[in-house]
Formats: C-alpha cells, sequence, structure tokens
C-alpha cells in the first residue's frame, strides 16, 4: 500500500541539525502550515543513530559526498562537543497531493538555487527564505539545506516506515498494513563485517528490538520471518529493518 488513503497521502519531512541549531523549527513548522494546512499524522524527536543515517541516505552511499552527510543528520557537524543535542525532528504531514506540495514548497537541494530562482523569477520557496551562518556556502562534501522531504509517494512509504513505527501514529492515521508481533526478536552484531544476525532467543551481547504485542509494519514482520527461517528471499535489507526498530531502544 503506498502513502495514500481516500485522496489523501502522507510525506515524510525531516527538520535537520542546522535548523535547530538555529531555532528555525517553529518558522519552518508555520510555513508549511500557513501555505499548505496539512494534518500532521505523527512527529517525533529522533537522535538519529549511525544505522538510521545509513538506511536513509541509501541512495547515495558510495558517493564521496556521503560520509560528511551521514555525519550533517546524525548532528555530529553543527554539535561537536553537545552530543545531548543532536537530533532531528520528524513529521509525517497527511493531505491531497501533499507529497509534491511540500517537495515543490521547500524548493530546490541546494540553498543557493532557492535563493537564485527566488531571485530571477520570484518563486519564494522555503529554502528561499531561510538564512543563517554558511547557509548558502557551496560545500563540496555535503548540503547544509535545513529540511528534508519526499521525493514520490513510493519514497514517502519507505521513509515513514523508516523513521517511524505504527505506535507511533493514531489509529486513524496509520495508512500502512500493520501486525502485532507474537514473538522476541533479537539482533547481535557481527564482529567481522559489522552485518547484522536475527535472533530469537537472547544470547550474550544481543539486544532486543521487538516484543510480543509490539505493532509492527507488515512488510518488516513478513521480512524478519524469512530471515529467520532462511526461506525465500527477503526484500527488505536486515540493516534497514533493525535500524529503525533501534530508534527506540537507544
Amino acid at each position: 500500500m503506498r502513502a495514500k488513503r481516500n485522496n489523501s497521502e502522507q510525506t515524510l519531512v525531516l527538520i535537520k541539525p542546522d535548523a535547530l541549531l538555529y531555532s528555525l523549527t517553529g518558522f519552518i513548522i508555520e510555513r508549511i502550515s500557513a501555505v499548505h494546512n496539512p494534518i500532521i499524522a505523527a512527529s517525533k524527536v529522533v537522535r538519529v543513530t549511525q544505522e538510521l543515517a545509513e538506511e536513509h541516505y541509501t541512495n547515495i552511499k558510495g558517493k564521496p559526498f556521503y560520509p560528511a552527510t551521514l555525519r550533517y543528520i546524525m548532528g555530529d557537524l553543527h554539535y561537536p562537543t553537545k552530543p545531548e543535542k543532536r537530533r532531528v525532528v520528524a513529521i509525517v504531514y497527511e493531505g491531497a497531493d501533499i507529497v509534491n506540495k511540500i517537495k515543490g514548497y521547500f524548493g530546490p537541494t541546494r540553498p543557493k538555487d532557492a535563493k537564485q530562482l527566488a531571485k530571477e523569477k520570484g518563486i519564494i520557496t522555503l529554502r528561499a527564505q531561510l538564512s543563517y551562518a554558511d547557509y548558502s556556502v557551496d560545500r563540496e562534501e555535503r548540503i547544509d539545506n535545513a529540511v528534508h522531504a519526499s521525493e514520490s509517494e513510493a519514497e514517502a512509504e519507505r521513509e515513514i516506515k523508516l523513521w517511524f513505527e505504527p505506535g507511533d501514529f493514531p489509529e486513524q492515521h496509520r495508512f500502512f498494513d500493520y501486525v502485532e508481533s507474537e514473538e522476541h526478536f533479537y539482533y547481535s552484531k557481527e564482529s567481522g563485517d559489522g552485518e547484522y544476525r536475527l535472533l530469537n532467543t537472547r544470547e550474550p551481547g544481543s539486544k532486543g528490538i521487538i516484543a510480543p504485542g509490539a505493532l509492527v509494519w507488515e512488510t518488516d514482520y513478513q521480512n524478519l520471518l524469512l530471515y529467520r527461517d532462511k526461506r525465500s528471499s527477503p526484500t527488505i535489507p536486515l540493516n534497514s529493518i533493525i535500524a529503525k526498530y533501534l530508534i527506540k531502544t537507544r
């Protein structure tokens, strides 16, 4: 099921560490509400783990700017001496055609392009309205652009399921199929290659991610069963599933 129900869609918005550093959270939320008046289906403040950052930016893995981008979303670059402040505000917005509306309102990925668009064509996007130290500076290693929005309905579903669990939503705003877990799932990290190993029983050094009664996205649960039983090929990487459920355990 995609991020749509009864002509209404859901999309993910992230307010990144640079926006939090310069106290732009309230302005960003107010601007989105004033322009499109969407429903806020769910929201949370997240301390971004290495695993979550890697899964969110899986599409740029291997690029020269990948390492710096991970450090950026994890807050290391803007809060080098204050780890307690390294966080991201994640919001799921809901409304008609909301994926395209918010993506369009945020504007070009590069802030300097957003400001140029405003100057040349008078198109005022959110990124054109933001301004703080180094905001429009060209960098080869990363782009500080304050916010993220899903690019498409398919990306919205992937990202929402990555950053949120079913229990983060009121029932009427759970757009995607979910189930109640009937068993424990644990994981351990292999010392050699750093890959995860899925377990049904606790072992020394392992950690729990899902307990009986927990609400889990159905796609995640079905894939966990495939990994557990070593049956046909799973469709979601194990690292991706574990990354999202680690949010609540750290």
